[in-house]
Formats: C-alpha cells, sequence, structure tokens
C-alpha cells in the first residue's frame, strides 16, 4: 500500500488563515500522510481508521489528530459521516508558543516523528456540541470575511486547541491521583480491559478488580466515554483481530487469541461489524509483504 505524502496547496491555496473544514461521507481509503496537521471528528456511523501500524474503530462522538507525517487510512466496508478539520502552525500567530504550553501540545506540534505522541478520545455531549459549534463558527467567518474574521478565526482556533488540551489530559493524565473517582474507576478498567482482553473477561471481574459495583462502573463508563465497558472490549478485541487478520494469521487462531472460545461466534459478530467475514477482511486488506513483522 503506497503512501501519498499530501502537501497543503493540494487542499487550499489559503496562507492567511492556513485552515480547511469539511464534512464528508468517509469510505476506505489509501495510506497517506500529509504536511499539515488534521483532526477527525466522526459525526455519524463508524468505521476502522489505521494510524501508526494500529488499527481502531472510529465511533460517533469520537476525535483523532493526526500530525504531520503520521501515515494513516481507513479501510473496511463500513461508512462514516466525519468533519476533517485541516490546518498548518501558523494559523494560531503568536498564540501558537502559548498553545504549546498546554498539557500535551508541545509534542503534538513537535517537528520531526510522533515519539508515539496519539489521541483517540471519545468526547463526552458537551464536547460535542462546543466542538461542532466552533468548526460551523470558524466556517461562517470564512464565508463572510466581515472586518477582524481572522482575528476571530484564530480565537475560536485556540479554543478548540485548549479544548483538545483538556481532553488530551482527561484521557492521558499526569497522574490518576488527581482524577476524580470515577475517572480513575474508568481508567483501571480500560487498563484491566487492555490487558486482559484475549481470556474469558466479564463487566463483574472488572469491576471486582477495580473495586466498585458493576452497575456503578458500567454508569461512570457511560459518563466518561459515552459507551459501556462491554462495548469498549468489543471494540478493543475487534481492533486487534483486524490487525492479526491483516498479518494474514489464521481465522481460528484469531478468535482465541481476542478472547472468543467459539470461532462461529467470532465470524458471526465480525460480520455483523464489518459486512464481511474474516477470511474475506483477511483477502481483502492485507498487509504487503514490507508492512509484515
Amino acid at each position: 500500500m503506497g503512501n501519498y505524502r499530501m502537501r497543503w496547496a493540494a487542499v487550499s491555496d489559503d496562507r492567511v488563515f492556513p485552515t480547511k473544514i469539511t464534512e464528508v461521507l468517509q469510505s476506505a481509503s489509501g495510506a497517506h500522510s500529509h504536511e499539515f496537521f488534521e483532526i477527525v471528528y466522526v459525526v455519524e456511523g463508524f468505521m476502522l481508521h489505521a494510524l501508526g501500524g494500529e488499527s481502531a474503530l472510529l465511533l460517533a462522538g469520537d476525535i483523532i489528530a493526526v500530525r504531520p507525517g503520521d501515515e494513516h487510512f481507513y479501510h473496511g466496508r463500513r461508512t462514516a459521516t466525519i468533519i476533517n478539520f485541516l490546518f498548518l502552525p501558523e494559523a494560531l500567530g503568536s498564540a501558537l508558543s502559548e498553545v504549546c504550553a498546554l498539557p500535551g501540545m508541545a509534542d503534538f506540534f513537535a517537528e520531526g516523528p510522533s515519539s508515539g505522541w496519539k489521541l483517540h478520545a471519545h468526547l463526552e455531549l458537551e464536547d460535542r456540541e462546543r466542538v461542532l459549534a466552533l468548526f460551523h463558527e470558524m466556517q461562517e467567518e470564512r464565508a463572510a470575511q466581515k472586518t477582524g474574521w481572522v482575528v476571530r478565526s484564530r480565537a475560536l482556533l485556540v479554543e478548540f486547541m485548549v479544548l483538545l488540551s483538556r481532553v488530551f489530559s482527561a484521557r492521558f493524565p499526569a497522574s490518576r491521583m488527581g482524577d476524580s473517582a470515577y475517572t480513575g474507576y474508568v481508567s483501571r478498567a480500560m487498563e484491566l480491559i487492555e490487558a486482559d482482553y484475549a481470556i474469558d473477561l466479564s463487566i463483574a471481574d472488572i469491576a471486582r478488580q477495580v473495586g466498585v459495583s458493576a452497575d456503578h462502573l458500567t454508569r461512570q463508563f457511560n459518563r466518561t466515554l459515552g459507551i459501556t465497558p462491554s462495548e469498549y472490549l468489543r471494540r478493543f478485541r475487534f481492533a486487534r483481530a483486524i490487525e492479526l487478520l491483516r498479518q494474514q494469521t489464521a481465522v481460528g487462531d484469531v478468535s482465541r487469541m481476542v478472547g472468543f472460545s467459539h470461532i462461529s461466534h467470532f465470524s458471526r459478530e465480525f460480520k455483523v461489524m464489518f459486512g464481511m467475514n474474516p477470511s474475506e477482511y483477511a483477502r481483502r486488506y492485507a498487509k504487503p509483504p514490507a508492512e509484515k513483522g
């Protein structure tokens, strides 16, 4: 799968306030990178996205950040309505240094390889509404271009970066001791799921290890991420499954490796989610030899 590097001139000729916001129905795409920053917000639907060699399921309300040079692509049969927000750091003007002082932002804007920096988060309802409002207001300012539109657009962009930093801080806190109790429970539950997804894991087991009831964990998980722990476990298992299938691991082995005791159950659930069975997925999306290992 060839990697096409997209340049800013290919998407916009704007150097006054170099940003571009588009809403698209996204389907499978080829691997590519770009010289600009990209923020993806999922409005509706769900699909598979690969970034930095790892695949993940994107659901409505998810937001991801892609840095310049990071290879990514969409795959599978599903489609999703997304908002693509493309920009160059110059759009922030003199505010760039202040933005870089926010948690996570210095690494986000650092030149060169990403050193593992990534952001994929599920936004709470209030943040989803604000993100959509900020995108809409930036589009309105550009369309009208009234006096001071660049100044106001830059202020809106700074507000968006503050929101992004807060999301990053909540998803990757420097110290879990400073979290509210429910966020701490959810963080520990996520760690357990990501470590033990391959075994027969129940939400009751996770809740017991975290030290709360299953009902309480489910409520707080929903409050924090907008999905249940069962759905998070399911998403995580299938994200790992598609990575293994792309490496041409046998379907039966994949089923066992991601926590399914019966291959028929795995195949049925896989087809419900992705619109094809695991064998067909492996044939369509196998990694080229150079990408394996």
